[in-house]
């Protein structure tokens, strides 16, 4: 079944976002029309459980600049589904206000499922901020960007072009359309109207420019000072203010000159205007004045901003020569596009994918997979819809599926890859990759679900960025799928399950006291995880092969990244035989055996002592220590190093040569010990996200002690009332625990502080003796 909508149009009646989301509400198909002022004005999780389609430009969502995301992340909490419709990208000419827009675009883009922008151009702008305040979920976001124009088709209401008898008299008039505010461009067209009335063609006719629309909010100084800027260049400039929809197509007729100056425009709503009204208007040349121009041929004029003054003098004399000839109106047979009806359904169809998506991983066994597919198609209590994508990991044959839609499953798709080995952890990311949810549900293809299982994990993660895992149960699964009818579910034999999972949960209150040691408490084949943490982690890591302990090196990266964890007892899902301390016993292969190559493997990537144990040393180190050594002496950088390296499962960073030394000074990082966990150049990212902390060392400093012990059990997110953190960074230690940055990045909230007090280092001079220092240093 097709969800309903919820659109979200926040803003005044007459502004240009409202206006839009208006004009396509009618062609979204079922769709509640939601209005406020301002998010502000909503309660909090005021869509929760629904489908959104928002229309957002960071001015409609608060009224303090800086809380805009914060409320969307109020009023858009719980949401099923959410697809934005961004408007207003920020770009360079923001000035001062660039970073704070880009990172309030960034956060809006980033929660969302589908994102629409109006234009090529756009699209890259939304880049650019994505990459400057998200760069760690730059790629998945875009790729989940649509461009959707802004609608342009014939007004009928338009008044008609005039004929030849119908020149207009004196004045001649140059006219913009919209809002008055700064960057508009509107002082440029003051200026080229001047020199353009100038142009000894023009000597018998008066010109003068005009504005349709008055001034933008906090901007009404601006009219006069146009108007004095206009008065000085010899011409008259003059606003018309509000103009009721009646006015408008009359007054675009009358405009013998439209021009669109905005040189920094991403998307014109004012230009989509002049063209349904038939005109043909004059634009500054952009990237997007280009895109336009591309989109729909003869549709505009672009000139270059020095020729904007001959381009309007010349437009004016051919608008007032005999012959009748005038390029500011559409020729017959242009073509304009989309409509209104398309661009709704351009918006509408992607707005509508499926909100929860199921993914299976597949080999050989069509009997529990019919059986599985059975009991997702019976789930109940979903919200916006379901869809299933079997990830084949190299079966000889591809598996059978029934048609779709089929119960509850929407979509219903079949993925393979070709058989190099047990590759569950490809196979998954493989399933990801081609799914839609806000939530993603995985279940091992021996594994099949009770009926509110899909449900009772998404309302966890709906509710904030989480990995949460079901309950699951064991039992001999073989024949159910044959038994008549609901006899067949759920089991009435229980196997054995594991108690040491039963006492995690119980110790960890359903992981929602979940500490650094909880990862062991994830289990892949019953997983549901937010699209939001999903991004920031993209995927299981494909290397890990052979049987188990990609979950646990999963749900590392999402507890760092800021996820919560969560154990979910009503999701509830039976996997076909005991657990692996069974099957392993049973097999002769012994449960140490197994477990040991687990640990082995995922010791190179999982720096927890619980899987790597104390002492040991690899490429991946638990903190990674950064220090730029501009301008320190040898001496400096060997024992700022060892001091760090004596703080447990530490990987060491060195950047930066002593420039200041001039011709043949020699590098302070040469000479060091061949110790392999001593690199030159900046970590690599891969390493950043695994490690719990990066230390960033800004003056040559020995380290006494860190926050935490040696190769911790916990490292604990910086607290202001732990006199070991501080703001001032006298020290010169920065600490970034990397699971404070998720959190800050994925729930929002202000990063606590982040240096070390200065009693926890002690300066190291330059002449150092090494000798000397580590004799009173043991």
């Amino acid at each position: 079944m097709t969800p309903p909508l919820v659109h979200l149009v926040p803003g005044p009646e007459g502004h240009g976002v409202v206006r839009h989301g208006l004009g396509v509400h009618p062609h979204l198909g079922e769709a509640e029309l939601l209005r406020c002022g301002r998010l502000d004005e909503l309660a909090d999780g005021a869509v929760a459980g629904r489908v959104v389609l928002a229309q957002v430009t960071d001015r409609l969502l608060a009224s303090a600049p800086g809380q805009g995301l914060e409320e969307w992340r109020r009023v858009l909490r719980g949401a099923a589904r959410v697809t934005v419709v961004l408007h207003d990208l920020p770009q360079r000419s923001d000035g001062r206000h660039r970073h704070a827009r880009s990172e309030l675009y960034a956060g809006v883009a980033a929660s969302a499922d589908t994102v629409v922008v109006a234009s090529g151009h756009e699209r890259l702008l939304l880049a650019a901020a994505l990459r400057w305040a998200r760069p760690d979920v730059a790629a998945a976001v875009l790729g989940r960007t649509l461009v959707v124009p802004l609608p342009v088709e014939p007004d009928p209401g338009a008044v008609p072009r005039p004929s030849s008898a119908d020149t207009p008299a004196p004045p001649l008039t140059v006219v913009t359309l919209g809002f008055v505010y700064p960057g508009k461009g509107l002082e440029e067209v003051v200026d080229a109207a001047a020199l353009a009335a100038r142009d000894p063609r023009l000597q018998d006719r008066a010109v003068e420019v005009l504005n349709l629309g008055g001034a933008s909010q906090g901007h009404e100084d601006l009219l006069e000072e146009l108007a004095v800027r206009a008065r000085d260049a010899g011409v008259r400039w003059h606003p018309t203010g509000y103009v009721p929809d009646e006015a408008l197509p009359g007054l675009l007729a009358a405009a013998t000159v439209p021009v669109a100056a905005h040189r920094h425009v991403s998307a014109s709503g004012s230009v989509a205007t002049w063209l349904a009204a038939g005109r043909r208007p004059l634009l500054l040349d952009s990237r997007y004045a280009r895109e336009l121009a591309d989109r729909l041929p003869g549709t505009v004029q672009t000139v270059p901003g020095d020729r904007l003054a001959p381009a309007l003098a010349d437009a004016l004399v051919e608008v007032s020569s005999p012959d009748g000839t005038d390029p500011t109106w559409l020729p017959h047979d242009v073509r304009l596009g989309p409509g209104w009806e398309e661009a709704g359904q351009r918006v509408a169809g992607p707005a509508r994918e499926a909100a929860v998506s199921v993914v299976v991983p597949y080999y050989r066994d069509q009997e529990l997979l019919d059986l599985l597919v059975g009991r997702l198609a019976a789930q109940t209590g979903v919200r916006g819809g379901l869809e299933l994508v079997v990830a084949d990991d190299g079966s000889p044959r591809p598996p059978t599926l029934p048609a779709a839609p089929h119960g509850a499953l929407g979509r219903i798709r079949v993925l393979r890859q070709p058989d190099e080995g047990f590759r569950l952890a490809a196979a998954r990311n493989l399933g990801l990759g081609a799914t839609t949810g806000r939530v993603l549900v995985l279940l091992d293809g021996d594994t099949v679900p009770e009926d509110g299982y899909v449900a009772a994990l998404q309302r966890v993660c709906l509710d904030r960025p989480t990995l949460a895992v079901g309950r699951r149960r064991h039992a001999d699964l073989r024949g159910h799928a044959d038994l008549p009818g609901e006899a067949r579910w759920p089991p009435s034999e229980e196997l054995l399950a594991p108690a040491w999972l039963a006492e995690g949960y119980a110790r960890t209150q359903d992981l929602q006291a979940a500490d650094d040691t909880s990862f062991r408490f994830v289990i892949g084949a019953v997983l549901g995880v937010s699209r939001a943490v999903l991004d920031v982690v993209d995927g299981f890591e494909a290397r890990l092969t052979g049987y188990g302990g990609e979950d646990w090196e999963f749900a590392w990266r999402c507890w760092l990244a800021g996820a919560d964890l969560r154990h979910v007892p009503d999701a509830v899902a039976w996997h076909d035989g005991p657990d692996v301390a069974g099957r392993a016993d049973a097999a002769g292969t012994g449960l140490s055996a197994v477990k040991n190559a687990e640990t082995a493997r995922l010791a190179h990537l999982l720096p927890h002592p619980l899987v790597r144990g104390r002492g040991w040393s690899y490429p991946q180190p638990d903190v990674v220590v950064d220090l730029d050594v501009r301008g320190w002496t040898h001496g400096q950088v060997v024992l700022a190093v060892e001091s760090v390296l004596r703080q447990g499962d530490v990987g060491v960073w060195l950047t930066g040569t002593d420039a200041a030394s001039g011709p043949g000074a020699t590098d302070p990082r040469d000479g060091l010990p061949p110790d392999p966990r001593v690199h030159r150049g900046r970590p690599p990212a891969e390493v950043l996200a695994r490690a719990r902390v990066e230390l960033r060392l800004t003056r040559p400093v020995w380290v006494h002690r860190l926050p935490w012990q040696p190769w911790p059990d916990q490292v604990d997110v910086p607290d202001p009332s732990r006199g070991a953190w501080t703001e001032d960074p006298a020290s010169g230690v920065q600490a970034r625990v990397t699971r404070a940055t998720g959190l800050t990045r994925l729930q929002g909230g202000r990063p606590g502080p982040c240096w070390l007090g200065t009693d926890a280092v002690e300066t190291v001079p330059p002449d150092v003796v090494v000798e000397h220092w580590r004799a009173a240093h043991p």
